[in-house]
């Protein structure tokens, strides 16, 4: 597969690129923060985001949060039992929010969910189909939780996936090395300087 971002038929995917989980600062940030940082994620991600503005790429942000409450939060899995055991990923919180770097501007759309995969009760299948993409490209954190749930669905669905590894991170660089090695089955796995030249 070759990938020119420039295409109409090309979207890219932010995926829970959240304090919560990115920042040291974060609920979640004893999980994922330190490969975020060491592997510069954001500043990447920062790179990728600004390339793909300028070429009028349609960018979709994607989030996981729940009511603060956690009335929608069903905890059937490790993680999202300790999501609600820490308190994490509010609505209407800084933890929520998408971190200042990546903030969407507003004619960009912004998905909530609140299970593992961003399909299930969201508009986000509709959006892709009625864009009329073929390619899509993602990034994020986890590469083995979000990502890789992601990736195997648009693969499903029969798109064209890029994943940008250098934008993407897990909690730890095994983790996110032996889901990439999976998903390039599937997947074209890029970088950022691939998109850029």
């Amino acid at each position: 597969m070759t990938l020119d971002i420039r295409s109409s038929k090309a979207a890219l995917l932010s995926l829970h690129m959240q304090n919560d989980i990115i920042l040291k600062d974060g609920k979640l940030g004893k999980l994922f923060s330190e490969q975020a940082e060491v592997r510069n994620i954001i500043k990447y991600s920062k790179e990728l985001v600004h390339n793909a503005r300028s070429s009028n790429i349609r960018i979709i942000h994607v989030c996981v949060r729940f009511k603060p409450d956690y009335s929608n939060l069903i905890a059937n899995s490790t993680l999202l039992k300790v999501v609600k055991q820490t308190e994490a990923l509010r609505e209407g919180t800084w933890g929520g929010d998408i971190v200042s770097e990546l903030h969407p501007l507003k004619d960009e759309t912004v998905i909530s969910h609140q299970r593992v995969g961003p399909f299930y009760g969201t508009e986000l299948s509709h959006i892709l189909k009625k864009g009329g993409f073929e390619s899509i490209v993602l990034f994020g954190v986890a590469t083995n939780v979000i990502v890789e749930s992601t990736a195997r669905v648009l693969s499903d669905e029969g798109y064209n996936v890029f994943i940008v590894e250098d934008c993407c991170s897990a909690a730890t660089i095994e983790a996110h090395q032996a889901s990439l090695e999976s998903l390039s089955l599937l997947t074209e796995i890029i970088t950022v300087n691939e998109i850029l030249k």
